[in-house]
């Protein structure tokens, strides 16, 4: 990781945005996808990449992005409710991430670990019991969700949009 100005420690900062964040927030998960579609894995196809989309999570107060020395680094999408992967969960019970996300110059640098952090810190803040989300089946996402305390879902994969996919939740 890069030292911020002047030498000092980089300096982070997660928050959620507004509408001027959108631009950054797409930027950030298309590059991901580009990256990990290079790896063969199509985590998210174009149409779930729309700008209008991360436009209107903004306007609903759900787009989060990472800051290092206040230059957009990550982001995900943290809902109060997800009716398409969690349609019977409780109301008001979990905290639902999506579209995580870090920019490749920002790899490696801790980036999964703070928004994580961010997202159950708010998840608290609400009330809720858990932090939830969805990813590809397959030990590459789902031992990096295991290992910041989230548990597949003892159940058979979702098959979404042609991809399996598990569910995951951590208790806070």
């Amino acid at each position: 990781m890069t030292s911020g100005p002047d030498g000092e420690a980089p300096r982070y900062e997660v928050r959620r945005v507004g509408r001027d964040g959108a631009p950054a927030a797409v930027a950030i998960v298309r590059e991901a996808a580009a990256h990990f579609a290079e790896r063969g894995a199509d985590i998210w196809t174009p149409d779930e990449l729309r700008e209008a989309d991360f436009l209107a999570a903004a306007d609903a107060q759900e787009l989060v992005l990472g800051y290092t020395d206040a230059r957009p680094a990550a982001t995900m999408l943290l809902q109060a409710a997800d009716p398409l992967y969690w349609p019977n969960a409780a109301p008001g019970s979990a905290l639902y991430v999506h579209k995580v996300a870090v920019r490749r110059s920002f790899a490696g640098g801790g980036w999964l670990d703070r928004l994580i952090g961010y997202a159950a810190g708010e998840a608290r803040e609400h009330g809720c019991r858990y932090l939830r989300l969805d990813t590809l089946e397959g030990p590459t996402l789902r031992s990096l969700y295991e290992r910041l305390g989230f548990t597949a879902l003892r159940e058979p994969p979702l098959v979404v949009r042609g991809r399996p996919l598990i569910r995951m939740e951590r208790r806070l």
